[in-house]
Formats: C-alpha cells, sequence, structure tokens
C-alpha cells in the first residue's frame, strides 16, 4: 500500500478531507509493482472573485515521479478532478510499457498483464509533424523576447552564456521557466 503524505500549506484541511484525498490517491497504487508514496499539497487561492482549492499531487514509485495538478472550488471535486487526470495519465504509461515489452519480445512484467476493455483506442505516440531549425547562441532575454515576438509557449535556444541547448518557456503565472537538461 502506497503511503498517502498530506501537506496542508494554510491548514484548514479537516481530516475527514484528508481521509478523502488519501483514500482516493491510495487506489493509484495499483500501477506499480513498488508504490512509495503519494504527497499531495493543498492551497487555497483566490482567481477574481472566487476562492479556490489548489492540489498538487506527486507520486514516487518504481523509480518514477509522476505529478497532477488541479483546482475547484469544491475540495472534493479538486481530489477528484486530479485523481482521474493522474489515473488516465498512468493507464496511458502502463499500456505504453507492455506494448514496448511485447515488441521487444520480452515477457511483461508482473503487475502490466492485466488489461481493460476500456483501454482498446492506440497510446503509441504519433508524431504529426517534424520542424528542424538552426539553434542559435542567444542570452536568455533575447529568446524570451522571440518566443514572445512568435506567439510560442516555449523556445529552444542555445544559451551564449552557458554554451548549452536550453528550454524556455511560459508558466501558467504568466513568468517564465527555463530548462537546463543535463546530458
Amino acid at each position: 500500500m502506497m503511503e498517502v503524505l498530506v501537506r496542508n500549506a494554510v491548514g484548514n484541511l479537516s481530516d475527514h478531507d484528508k481521509d478523502f484525498a488519501a483514500e482516493k490517491l491510495g487506489r493509484l497504487d495499483r500501477y506499480f509493482n513498488k508504490a512509495s508514496r503519494v504527497e499531495l499539497v493543498h492551497r487555497e487561492v483566490h482567481r477574481g472573485k472566487r476562492d479556490l482549492h489548489k492540489l498538487e499531487v506527486t507520486i514516487f514509485a518504481d523509480g518514477l515521479t509522476i505529478r497532477g495538478e488541479e483546482e475547484d472550488a469544491n475540495l472534493r471535486a479538486a481530489v477528484d478532478l486530479v485523481a482521474d487526470k493522474l489515473e488516465n495519465r498512468l493507464r496511458r504509461i502502463k499500456k505504453r510499457l507492455v506494448n514496448k515489452y511485447r515488441h521487444s519480445g520480452q515477457s511483461v512484467p508482473r503487475g502490466f498483464e492485466e488489461h481493460h476493455e476500456d483501454e482498446d483506442h492506440d497510446d503509441r505516440v504519433h508524431i504529426k509533424e517534424r520542424k528542424q531549425f538552426l539553434v542559435k547562441p542567444q542570452t536568455i532575454d533575447e529568446a524570451a523576447l522571440e518566443m514572445d515576438l512568435l506567439g510560442y509557449p516555449f523556445f529552444v535556444f542555445k544559451n551564449e552564456v552557458t554554451n548549452r541547448v536550453e528550454v524556455l518557456y511560459r508558466r501558467k503565472d504568466g513568468k517564465y521557466g527555463l530548462l537546463e537538461p543535463e546530458v
């Protein structure tokens, strides 16, 4: 059974709500061989005139880290939304792993054999378009400007300071994030 840790940033989550979240998220352990733990962080956020419950869930299992977040005016609805989102993601990942083992001729590890009727659609990655582009050395500010001019949600560039390829992206809060791959 997976350990479920509920961290409450504002201290207003009842024990009953914590138990509901732990039970709902604990069901996700069926997708793992070695389920480790689930961390749930609860915050209250204000969007205009609405008060929302924001849940950030991180699952640590089988050497993987899977993360999801949702927000809703109703706490239990937010728990249901994030649990459903994570379960759909885990179902797709599980199907990809099973297909990978089958195509390579290896036997499927225990815990992955079961098949659900609702998983009949093809979950392989289908690439619709490929683009090649020149990655030129730029500062982060130049990359941000070009990303904004092009209207892209992310931008791949070669950082002229580090001399490495990096990805600049726009976060949900409107600020920037930077991915710095380690090879």
